[in-house]
């Protein structure tokens, strides 16, 4: 036997062992969407109880701040200008009824800001 004919042995094999691994992810690819296929068709609507409950518990993590991510800092610029816009917050005296028109239609005028 040649050199080139235990070349051409040795590519077949690792031909025919890659289409094994091939065949292989592509049945174990298969199993996976056919079991989740039938979990999906399987799972209807949860019942009225179990959504109302876990409502009650998702609020109550909110209130006791168990489920809260770490506060983020605010960086230089952002910071400077949310402290300023807090301040001018001062400046406008709080309206003792909202009972005039802001805009030509009765809401908030074009720009969006109101009247100050």
């Amino acid at each position: 036997m040649n050199r080139q004919a235990g070349n051409d042995m040795n590519n077949n094999r690792h031909r025919i062992m890659r289409l094994g691994r091939i065949a292989a992810l592509g049945a174990i690819a298969c199993m996976t969407l056919g079991s989740a296929a039938a979990q999906a068709q399987q799972g209807t609507a949860p019942d009225a109880s179990d959504v109302g409950r876990s409502t009650r518990d998702w609020l109550t993590m909110q209130g006791e701040n168990r489920a809260a991510a770490p506060t983020q800092p605010l960086l230089g610029d952002v910071a400077s200008l949310v402290y300023q816009r807090y301040l001018d917050s001062f400046k406008n005296k709080i309206p003792e009824s909202m009972s005039t028109q802001l805009g030509s239609f009765g809401g908030m005028s074009g720009s969006g800001r109101g009247a100050q």
